[in-house]
């Protein structure tokens, strides 16, 4: 199988059984041969010196910062065999949410602590899991047994629940050549419901005995607790030194919180360590713990003080041997691992998932408007090979529907002909509340082709752009509007900042596409500024790349077409007016990152190459690359054609972590070959 596990926590140990738990857990289920991904929340009290693993050999660990961070590992959870949420993720309902919308694959929730859990959702507590999500998941896995299975089908609709109690490593607990230094010892983190017990059979026998000696190893014990002289108060334990402490120990003391002993069968998981170390063990009484340890023979329960005393007066070496052949018989990592790969394979075998896997009617969409255009149809792919239900909405009016033949047949992409200016069609509307994401790239984005009919440009711009953020309001989802560096006219400040309120002719013939963004921007802001959508705002500088129309009239496009054709390559302007190249790509990363991150959605950033250069050095690069001998005619320099045009990028930078990365020469080298291709097809289709 392939499975991936969203956890509270596989590299930090500090404080948290889930660590341990997790590690002797997937390191024998990666040993039967599955594949593991662990994603875990990044979050300060789990990392720096807390962080005792940082590259399991068992499995694949990597860290997400933000809910909004889980769309890079999409795919891998789309297309997982199962997947599985742990109890106290952070978010968790959230992360549930996701899983449950993306995963094609059987859905599992692994409850660490479930009789807390169950006692949480009794108080509307539902900080990690809550009712609503419970139904939604294949399997309920949970580390309490008993009746408490029988309850979460029936009071909480989960489909099944299992039990997959906490287990030990064999190999790494196991009884230790070190000497007694203990008579009683303790393992565990505090907390309010423990410490009571803890006080009567640990602290209070300390005090009575104070010849004899005792150890409580575990953060977070508050200052004010009074520990007796005898008593060794070890702040942390790491999982490397837990065999040593407990075969150091004549005795354990297993301590179980209060909702655990009022559900019965919740073994604690240093029940089974203290146990495959041979160390016999006194533990406070629930029901089912005979059904894991037979009390006198392979554990012994006290009640009190006395009871406490009694036990430290015996010899219980046989009491931790036959401990230990019990649990290596039934509890092992291994143990857990086959019962692991059987609920799973169980619940993929069911009707639900197997729907899941043919069509998830019920996943979250993205829409792309425009996306069969030159920079849109590269956004789908992207989008696509994230994991993403994409909708392509495009009219045709100057995008080619070849630049979609790759994507034709995906399982997960839809493409819907229509114009934005039009109210948005049904298969739009009637899915408004699956939309998670809409991007606005809808409009003729060169000189020609938006000077062709301006006013449609300028209806696309603004009704258009009314039209999606309606949409995105009504679904609740984020927004992010693609608009252009013309906005910034023929600037007078170099390079451009966001903050640059422009220089642009309202009246020019280029008004339909500068004053149209312009006016597109203010929209897409003021339905921020009322709380009617989350948006964001791209200012996109010249970018090129594969599937560019060959006459769309760019200075890019046009080059590299006429010096591979041999005819004379047009140059507007004396070619010492500058611009700045992005490859399409990096172009495609920084929107995805800008629609999802955390930031405050009030400004625009600009996305653009600041490496800036003159139209006759570009012109130099094309010529090298396509070994062209063409002519060059300089003609007249287009009214309101930008002199200087390169962007500051310091916001995108700092803010998302963006720069381009693709330079000149592989850009064009990668560009020249696509027009090459493209322009050498209807001659082949001819020949042929």
């Amino acid at each position: 199988m392939k499975i991936v596990v969203l956890g509270l926590s596989l590299g930090s140990s500090w404080g948290n059984g889930h660590a341990t738990t997790f590690r002797a857990l997937l390191s024998a289920f990666a040993a039967r041969g599955h594949d593991i991904l662990f994603l875990e929340r990044e979050v300060p009290w789990y990392a720096g010196a807390h962080r005792d693993l940082s590259d399991p050999a068992y499995c694949r660990l990597a860290y997400y910062r933000t809910l909004a961070a889980l769309d890079d590992w999409r795919g891998e959870i789309a297309a997982a065999d199962a997947v599985i949420v742990g109890s106290y993720v952070p978010d968790g309902v959230e992360v549930a949410r996701y899983v449950q919308a993306h995963a094609r694959g059987a859905t599992a929730f692994y409850d660490i602590d479930t009789p807390v859990t169950l006692a949480r959702l009794e108080r509307g507590d539902t900080r990690y899991v809550s009712a609503e999500v419970i139904p939604g998941f294949d399997v309920y896995l949970s580390f309490t047994g008993g009746p408490t299975l029988e309850r979460i089908e029936r009071q909480f609709g989960a489909p099944r629940a299992r039990a997959l109690y906490c287990s030990v490593d064999a190999e790494a607990y196991r009884p230790l050549p070190v000497g007694k230094k203990w008579d009683l010892t303790y393992l565990g983190t505090y907390s309010d419901d423990r410490q009571p017990t803890l006080e009567r059979l640990l602290i209070e026998p300390a005090r009575r005995a104070p010849e004899k000696r005792f150890a409580v190893a575990g953060p977070q014990y508050p200052d004010t607790i009074d520990w007796p002289a005898n008593v060794e108060r070890i702040e942390h334990l790491p999982p490397a030194e837990h065999a040593a402490f407990y075969s150091a120990s004549r005795w354990t003391l297993n301590v179980t919180r209060a909702d655990m002993i009022a559900a019965g069968w919740s073994p604690s998981v240093r029940l089974f360590e203290a146990a495959a170390c041979g160390t016999p063990i006194l533990s406070d009484r629930w029901d089912g713990i005979e059904t894991l340890l037979t009390p006198e023979s392979e554990i012994v329960l006290a009640d009190t003080s006395e009871d406490t005393l009694a036990a430290l007066s015996r010899d219980a070496a046989a009491v931790g041997e036959a401990a230990r052949a019990r649990v290596l018989a039934a509890h092992t990592a291994h143990h857990r691992a086959a019962e692991l790969e059987a609920h799973l394979a169980e619940a993929m075998q069911n009707e639900r998932t197997e729907g899941k896997r043919m069509k998830n009617q019920n996943a979250p969409l993205t829409l792309v408007a425009g996306g069969a255009g030159f920079i849109g149809s590269h956004l789908c792919a992207a989008l696509l090979a994230r994991g993403d239900h994409v909708v392509c909405l495009d009219n045709l009016q100057t995008a080619r529907a070849s630049n979609l033949k790759l994507l034709e047949g995906h399982p997960r992409f839809e493409f819907v002909k229509a114009d934005v200016v039009d109210p948005l069609p049904a298969s739009i509307t009637s899915r408004a509340g699956r939309f998670t994401r809409v991007y606005n790239l809808a409009c003729a984005a060169s000189p020609p082709q938006y000077q062709e009919d301006p006013e449609h440009t300028m209806l696309t711009c603004v009704v258009g752009t009314d039209h999606l953020l309606r949409l995105a309001e009504q679904a609740g989802a984020r927004f992010l509007l693609t608009s252009t560096s013309e906005v910034y006219g023929d600037p007078e400040i170099h390079p451009q900042r966001e903050d640059y309120r422009g220089f642009v002719n309202c009246t020019g013939p280029r008004a339909c596409y500068d004053e149209g963004k312009r006016a597109a921007e203010a929209m897409t802001f003021d339905f921020a500024r009322t709380g009617r959508a989350d948006v964001r705002v791209a200012r996109i500088f010249n970018t090129y790349g594969p599937q560019m129309h060959p006459d769309d009239g760019r200075v890019v496009s046009n080059l590299i077409c006429q010096a591979l054709s041999g005819r004379p390559i047009t140059i507007y302007g004396d070619g010492t007016q500058t611009r700045s190249f992005c490859y399409v790509s990096d172009l495609v990363d920084g929107l995805m990152r800008l629609m999802e991150s955390d930031i405050d959605g009030m400004e625009p950033i600009n996305l653009g190459n600041p490496n800036e250069m003159t139209v006759n050095e570009l012109l130099g690069h094309i010529v090298e690359l396509t070994g062209s001998g063409a002519g060059v005619e300089y003609r007249p320099l287009p009214v309101d054609d930008p002199r200087r045009r390169r962007p500051d990028i310091s916001r995108a930078a700092a803010l998302l972590g963006w720069e381009p990365r693709v330079d000149l020469r592989e850009g064009l080298e990668r560009t020249c070959a696509w027009f090459a291709g493209e322009l050498a097809a209807p001659r082949v289709a001819a020949a042929a």
